[in-house]
């Protein structure tokens, strides 16, 4: 008789190989402004150190289909794996598995969408597709519990605790939410200059010139006009307000830090929100931050980290690990050594179960 482990037996043994055998691992980090990949040749081993073992890297415009389009979005994947095989000197059936994150993948329709499209284009390429915030929370904590906080254009909060249960906070956009975003710190900054123009306010604030500077007008009451202009999409441009507040708050303007103070409880309340879900308040754990809103440095990070401290004190906030398209590559690995797992588990469940008769 014929066992079903002969016929499973190729399949474990390529996949498995032998510990130190080097495979080549594919990470994507597909954003709204670019889009990057990179290969590693590294053992399949979830503890490795990816930073020495970087072959080949590839960029390409945005990958954010909700901006650009299913068909811009693929085309940006593909030019970026494109640019990295030819770097790794390698062809992308040579992967063993890649893992692709995405904004905007998180509802299952979108995420068939996509996976669909980049399918069809790279049709050898054995792939996993994921949200941005989870190869970010990858490479925060380098594949283990924790959380992490994006603050750029927008804002989320995504976590993953020892039992691997997940939970996100925020991430809902510029109308409904993005709290402590770049996008909520300009929009705070335009209130103020508003709000001191009709002496509402009891500080001055030097953001008055500089936002009007920014919008090439002289006076407040000539921004409604720029900002309301249907012909004009100004969103991005509120979100780079954010690096003005900044460099308002290192010259000690109150009102700009009072601004980033009420984005860290913002972000705060994020993770906090996390934590909760995830019943991590008395675990050790790492918060990775990524994002352009980090770069004020202390001005955010310190009333986080007070805040964050008091509610969870075995907590640590730091610098991430890695960089979000490393943490796709763990993902990658991380999936690969699961799939394996799985298959040699059920060839020693079957291992005395008859497939075929023989002759």
């Amino acid at each position: 008789m014929l066992h079903l482990t002969e016929v499973l037996d190729s399949v474990v043994r390529s996949l498995a190989g032998a510990p130190e055998d080097l495979h080549y691992w594919l990470g994507i980090d597909g954003g709204g402004t670019n889009t990057r990949a990179m290969i590693f040749h590294a053992p399949a081993d979830p503890d490795v150190d990816l930073s020495p073992c970087l072959v080949g890297e590839g960029r390409a415009d945005a990958a954010n289909f909700h901006r650009v389009g299913v068909e811009s979005a693929t085309d940006s994947i593909l030019k970026a794996i494109t640019q990295a095989c030819r770097q790794a000197n390698i062809t992308p059936h040579q992967i063993t598995t890649a893992c692709i994150g995405l904004a905007g993948v998180s509802h299952p329709d979108n995420h068939r969408k996509m996976y669909d499209a980049i399918e069809q284009a790279l049709p050898t390429l054995n792939f996993t597709l994921e949200t941005d915030a989870r190869i970010a929370l990858a490479g925060a904590t380098a594949g283990k519990p924790g959380i992490v906080i994006i603050a750029g254009t927008g804002s989320i909060a995504y976590g993953i605790n020892k039992d691997g249960e997940v939970a996100r906070a925020g991430g809902w956009g510029p109308t409904l939410g993005d709290e402590g975003s770049g996008t909520y710190i300009g929009r705070r900054a335009l209130e103020a200059v508003m709000t001191a123009y009709d002496r509402r306010a009891q500080d001055e604030t030097h953001l008055t010139e500089k936002v009007c500077r920014f919008f090439n007008v002289k006076t407040p009451p000539e921004l409604p006009a720029v900002i309301y202009n249907p012909d004009n999409n100004v969103m991005p441009q509120i979100a780079q307000l954010s690096k003005l507040v900044v460099e308002t708050a290192q010259e000690d303007d109150a009102t700009a830090i009072r601004i980033l103070a009420d984005a860290a409880h913002e972000l705060a309340r994020a993770i906090k929100a996390v934590i909760e879900q995830l019943n991590m308040q008395n675990d050790e754990f790492r918060v990775g931050y990524v994002g352009g809103v980090f770069e004020a440095g202390e001005l955010i990070l310190q009333p986080l980290r007070e805040e964050l401290t008091a509610f969870a004190p075995k907590a640590t906030i730091a610098a991430p690990i890695y960089k979000p398209v490393m943490g796709a590559a763990k993902l990658a690995i991380a999936n690969f050594i699961q799939t394996r797992d799985q298959l040699l588990i059920g060839q020693q469940a079957i291992k005395k179960e008859p497939l075929l008769p023989t002759r």
